[in-house]
């Protein structure tokens, strides 16, 4: 049934292409000087209607690919030149012969044909181990900011379920919390799980930034494995789009995006909301999955439906301020608000499932933020931003029922509650203020220095409604301050061919905490706090040994410190509290080469590897523990552990019609200390760390049939593979029988998309998971299987 719907809309997309589509093509040239006739590298070269851009390279020399026809405004600016600005006309054969002279006072247009480098390109040529991913192209999908995260090289992403579950991200071996994300360069865990990359839709998403390792200062953060930022789009045009996907387990995702601004004032409006929801009630199967005998009490493994695993989540974000004026090139009011409710089917694995439990949680955080290029004097940058968020979270596990996997109620509890011997009504609210400033100086052209404050305010309080007033904890809290300042110095040298950046960070952290133990029949207050303040240091630096092939190096002693629900716990989410966690120390080292973009007649080929060690102090990773007859997670720090390998990725093109990427990676992580934390002696010594994919390979293919066909279309079909390699879900002991296996994960997806006049309107269809293998994640958690959905874009202004 399924593939004669895919070869259904496949048709229909074909023939509805035959009467409206949009080619896209290059527009190239080169930027010189005047007086000199020399080529000015580092150009910013841009189509400003489109936000799409790239650089100049050493030469001068510039190619912006994948430009759609029509008419486009092309702007270059460069320190110390006129900024020039043109109205240009794509056509079919697209605009090459380009010559921009830059002056003072004069600028000029004549003709040559040449190639140059992208904003992508120099970003990834940078020291840092680093990956830019636009999302232009799968804007049109149904697709996840998860699932395209997955498909980077060295990039992990565990999920525990379907839309709206929890995840945990890995780089490189190190995975959880030492992965941070960031929003627009603020860290995302201020937001809570209501308002994160489970939730935001890819359509409000202009381009996500990944580092693995070392981070630079600006993101102001006690990264230690890597990080994530999401940069979200934010034109200054007048624009209104909106996108609808459905699809199966009844998943139903929407999201609206605008923007207004007066050309005259400079005051700007930007807002954008989006909901999602899912039942998320895929089959599920295996050892885990089973119901009783009524007779012999014996397990019996079946195949079942989640049903108690419905996600809903809704939000909307407004900006209000003024953009490009003389005392600002930003100011905005913001507010983001966020709702989520989801359903809990098991507990830290799927031996036992819960029918009732579930939690909810809302999101309030009003901010200002600033930033300034040239302030008060050329070359500082200043950027502000200061922002206090609220969460209320709030769990319910009250029921006496016990349910099976065939959502049967098998028999009533004298007390209530799915995961333990008391009911839960717990509420949670946590409120943070967050300040962050960034300051920029370039001193000129090629030395510049940095300077990043991030400095939080945490605070949870939590009372329960089964709580007697006698014994009232209402007044219990848990306080984190953290304050993180970083300095670096940036250095452009050899022609710029040579470019380097060190750093020194500072890491502050008070803990304090108010609870009342119960003892002697009576609840007594228990104050406890701690104070540590850690220093990181660290380079990251490239050096291009041929004009298209560059080495890469960075370093870094890097600090993690321990995270609010890592201390505290997390009852919504199965997690119990650890206040006696250490801080994560990890020295980091990378060594790349990147070769490329090299162009070949119509081909072009960019290579990269990456090659890591990570010597881990008091690595703080995420296990389960017993309690009663199912498991809980918790965090626990592991002494010494290291972590080395390697990563690579290729990405090939053919003219605009087809891209070809193929990225692995493999990373060897052990635990090499004498003794555990507790001071016992470590038995699993030398074995890997248990629960983490070691090898995988992931590979997408995408192809534009619309000159194939021969009409003025733009349909695109495309390909997606991903390989996991088995893995141990428990540590590694002697021999290897009845070892418990997340067997080898082969994933493959496929997907049509079609874009109509003028880029108006888009639809797409996404097959997921065709063969509709078993998939697994965390502790042998599985993820749906094969499944089908739509989507639409519409362009309204």
């Amino acid at each position: 049934m399924i593939q004669r719907i895919l070869l259904l809309f496949c048709s229909l997309l074909l023939s509805v292409s035959s009467i409206y589509s949009q080619d896209k093509v290059i527009v190239s040239g080169k930027v010189i000087d005047t007086q000199t006739n020399k080529g000015i590298p580092f150009c910013t070269v841009q189509l400003k209607d489109l936000r799409k851009g790239g650089y100049t390279d050493a030469n001068g020399h510039f190619r912006l690919p994948k430009v759609p026809l029509g008419p486009h405004e092309l702007v270059v600016t460069r320190t110390g030149y006129t900024t020039y600005s043109q109205n240009i006309n794509v056509t079919n054969s697209g605009i090459s012969n380009i010559v921009i002279s830059l002056s003072e006072s004069e600028v000029k247009l004549d003709e040559v044909m040449v190639i140059g480098e992208s904003e992508k390109t120099k970003m990834e040529k940078q020291g840092f181990a680093a990956e830019k991913i636009t999302t232009e192209e799968i804007a049109v999908q149904s697709v996840e900011l998860n699932s395209l995260l997955d498909q980077s090289a060295g990039i992990t992403v565990r999920r525990e379920g379907g839309l709206g579950s929890n995840a945990k991200y890995s780089i490189n071996g190190l995975s959880g919390n030492a992965v941070r994300i960031f929003i627009d360069g603020v860290p995302m865990e201020y937001f809570g799980s209501s308002y994160s990359l489970n939730s935001l839709p890819v359509n409000l998403i202009e381009e996500i930034e990944v580092y693995k390792g070392v981070v630079p200062v600006e993101l102001g953060s006690d990264a230690l494995g890597g990080a994530v930022n999401i940069k979200t789009k934010a034109t200054n045009k007048t624009t209104l789009t909106g996108s609808y996907s459905f699809g199966s387990f009844n998943t139903h995702q929407a999201s609206l995006n605008g923007s207004y601004r007066n050309k005259k004032t400079g005051i700007t409006a930007r807002g954008s909301v989006y909901y999602n929801y899912s039942d998320n009630n895929y089959k599920v199967w295996g050892n885990e999955v089973f119901v009783e005998d009524p007779e012999t009490l014996e397990p019996i493994r079946v195949v079942a439906k989640r049903f108690n695993d419905a996600y809903e989540a809704h939000g909307a974000k407004l900006d209000l301020g003024f953009t490009d004026v003389k005392w600002a090139d930003q100011f905005f009011v913001s507010m983001v608000y966020s709702d989520m409710y989801k359903e809990v089917q098991h507990a830290a694995t799927m031996i036992k499932a819960y029918g009732e439990r579930h939690f909810k949680q809302s999101n309030l955080a009003p901010s200002i933020s600033y930033q300034k290029k040239n302030l008060l004097t050329k070359g500082l940058e200043v950027s502000l931003y200061t922002s206090y968020v609220k969460n209320n979270r709030v769990t319910v596990d009250t029921t006496k029922n016990v349910y099976n996997w065939f959502g049967e109620i098998t028999r009533r509890k004298t007390t209530g509650g799915e995961a333990g011997d008391t009911p839960v009504h717990n509420i949670t609210n946590e409120g943070t203020w967050i300040n962050r400033a960034n300051v920029s100086y370039s001193l000129n052209d090629n030395n510049v220095l940095n300077f990043n404050a991030v400095v939080s305010d945490y605070k949870r309080t939590g009372y329960s409604e089964f709580y007697d007033p006698e014994n009232d904890k209402s007044n219990d809290y848990y306080k984190v301050m953290k304050s993180i300042l970083g300095l670096s110095y940036s250095n452009t040298a050899i022609n710029s061919r040579l470019r380097s950046n060190i750093f020194v960070k500072s890491y502050g952290n008070d803990v304090n905490i108010l609870i009342h133990k119960y003892e002697n029949n009576s609840y007594t207050p228990e104050y406890n706090s701690t104070s540590d303040v850690k220093y990181s240091y660290g380079l990251a630096t490239s050096f291009d040994l041929l004009k298209k092939l560059t080495i890469q190096f960075s370093a870094e002693q890097a600090v993690r410190l321990p995270e609010p629900d890592e201390l505290f716990g997390n009852g919504a989410q199965n997690g119990k509290a650890n206040l006696d966690l250490l801080p994560e120390i990890s020295k980091n080292i990378n060594v790349g080469l990147r070769y490329g973009e090299v162009y070949f007649g119509q081909n072009s080929l960019t290579l990269s590897t990456n090659f890591f060690v990570r010597d881990v102090e008091n690595l703080i990773q995420r296990e389960t523990q017993p309690q009663g007859n199912q498991d809980m997670f918790i965090y626990s720090n592991f002494g010494e552990i290291l972590s080395k390998g390697v990563d690579f990725q290729a990405n090939y093109e053919y003219g605009t019609n087809l891209e070809i990427s193929f990225a692995g990676s493999y990373n060897d992580t052990r635990y090499w200390s004498d003794y555990d934390i507790k001071g016992n002696i470590n038995h699993y010594k030398g074995a890997r760390l248990k629960n983490m994919p070691y090898l995988q390979f992931n590979s997408s293919v995408r192809y534009n049939l619309s000159k194939l066909i021969k009409n003025k279309g733009d349909l695109t079909m495309y390909y997606n593979m991903r390989y996991i390699h088995e893995y141990y879900r428990h540590w590694e002991t002697f021999g290897d029988a009845n070892k418990d296996m997340i067997p080898t994960q082969f994933v493959n997806d496929i997907g049509v998309s079609c874009r109509f006049p003028k880029n108006k309107l888009a639809v797409s269809m996404d097959l997921k998971n065709i063969f509709n293998e078993q998939v697994f994640d965390n502790f042998a958690i599985q993820q749906p299987g094969r499944s089908i959905f739509f989507k639409v874009n519409y362009t309204i202004l």
